[in-house]
């Protein structure tokens, strides 16, 4: 029986990684040719014509660009954070614990979810370094593992992340002021990211996912696509050391001990830190903690762990070359959120939900919706700028359905198909030294399966809460 399962998930994985390496597009591509769709869409079901729909293609470009130098933020200072010397020792060490191909899967699989439970940003980075260093020491004990489904696994920790502690929505309604306070209020993440409801189906989520990749590994060694070790270790390298030395090299004794003081760095860091434990110590940590917050805890700890500025600024260097391209498709993204945003074709979508909603279902159409519109939008905090305002008064027009529900059915929608939009994947194979289409045929497998997880995890919050 367990052969039988394992040989299952190994042919629809095969099946589905060889489809997508055939047709999927390039990132970029993706992202010109979704932007086409959208206003395809966009003149054909709304009331908008050709020239409004450009217009709100081009107004969203720009909108987006404080929450876009947000988000570049928290996944620069994340990147940061997870390529310190601490952070990686720690990675390393767990990554030398496999000794098979099954065991390497299982283990990316477990330290990606946590790590994506704790921060999207982290995870993209993190997970992706750890499936790396998996990599390496796999080949240094001559052990053959799939990398393409190693990196997709260290990839699929990206999945929870909408229940977890970086949850945009639910940090973005605990935030004073935000831009529907007048409508719903303050929302404190204890009744979001610390509910119950939220928590259980997350843990489910996490044991679906180092299930489901595990299962998907090749049995045959021809199927195996490994990786040398020269190209993963020059990869992890990356001319970082040419770059330290030719820098240094140009700099004055004065500039060189700066760069190079422990107190310096330390001292920024413990800067930040001391503004942070102030805030907690005088507020309730619940009410305060947001996506600012949560950005300035990463850079602080950030600077400490590196412990010189010259660590730091030779890792922000990596971090923004591997960011380039998110910071870029961010905009057209923006595009895209404008259209959805202005045209009314997010707002039909999330109102067409309400529409076929009843008070036992609308949690799960609000997941549907939000993941719909999360392949155009892939911005959790985006999005939620789209079609929070219809979701939350269709939630106060409907008997007995509970708001931070709605938002918790939100971030699981929203999270759900981030596993077929390949925009927050750019980080990772980058980092792994693949292209998409390596990945995400296997990404496709657990997004199938964890639709069918949260959509019965919504239907019984609209039942049983």
């Amino acid at each position: 029986m367990s052969n039988s399962v394992s040989s299952f998930f190994t042919r629809i994985g095969d099946f589905s990684s060889d489809i997508v390496q055939r047709y999927l597009p390039d990132a970029f591509i993706f992202a010109l040719l979704l932007t086409f769709l959208t206003m395809v869409l966009a003149v054909v079901f709304t009331s908008k014509g050709v020239f409004d729909v450009a217009r709100h293609w081009s107004q969203g470009f720009w909108f987006v660009l404080k929450f876009s130098m947000q988000s570049s933020l928290a996944l620069i200072t994340g990147w940061i954070l997870a390529d310190s010397p601490p952070v990686k020792r720690v990675l390393n060490k767990f990554a030398k614990l496999p000794s098979n191909q099954t065991q390497a899967i299982f283990l990316t699989a477990v330290v990606g979810q946590l790590l994506g439970l704790f921060h999207w940003g982290v995870v993209l980075i993190g997970s992706a370094i750890f499936a790396r260093n998996v990599g390496i020491e796999m080949e240094e004990k001559d052990v053959s593992v799939h990398y393409p489904l190693l990196v997709a696994t260290g990839y699929a920790g990206l999945l929870p992340w909408h229940q977890g502690l970086s949850a945009a929505a639910p940090l973005l309604v605990a935030t004073e002021g935000h831009f529907l306070s007048n409508l719903i209020g303050i929302i404190p993440v204890s009744e979001t990211i610390f509910h119950p409801a939220n928590i259980l189906i997350a843990l489910s989520v996490v044991v679906l996912s180092v299930i489901v990749m595990p299962l998907m590994s090749p049995d045959k060694k021809e199927n195996i696509v490994s990786v040398s070790k020269s190209k993963l270790e020059e990869a992890k390298i990356r001319g970082r050391d040419e770059t330290h030395s030719e820098h240094k090299k140009r700099e004055g004794r004065f500039k060189s001990l700066l760069l190079d003081s422990k107190i310096l760095a330390i001292s920024a860091g413990g800067l930040v830190w001391s503004y942070l434990l102030y805030l907690f110590l005088t507020n309730p940590f619940m009410q305060v903690f947001n996506l600012n917050i949560f950005i300035s805890i990463l850079f602080g700890s950030g600077l400490v762990l590196h412990g010189n500025l010259r660590n730091y600024i030779d890792v922000l260097r990596d971090a923004l070359e591997g960011a380039s391209q998110i910071i870029i498709q961010f905009q057209f993204y923006g595009g895209i959120m404008g259209i959805m945003a202005w045209s009314g074709l997010g707002t039909l979508i999330a109102q067409t939900a309400a529409d076929l909603a009843t008070s036992n279902t609308w949690y799960f159409f609000a997941f549907l919706a939000s993941g719909i519109v999360n392949f155009f939008v892939p911005s959790g905090g985006g999005q939620w700028v789209v079609t929070g305002k219809v979701l939350s008064e269709a939630t106060q027009a409907i008997a007995g359905a509970d708001m931070n529900l709605m938002i918790i059915a939100f971030g699981m929608g929203d999270q759900w198909t981030n596993m077929i939009q390949p925009f927050w994947a750019i980080p990772v194979i980058s980092i792994a030294g693949l292209s998409i289409r390596d990945i995400m045929g296997y990404c496709v497998i657990l997004f199938a399966f964890s639709g069918a997880l949260l959509a019965i995890g919504t239907l019984l919050m609209g039942v049983l809460l």
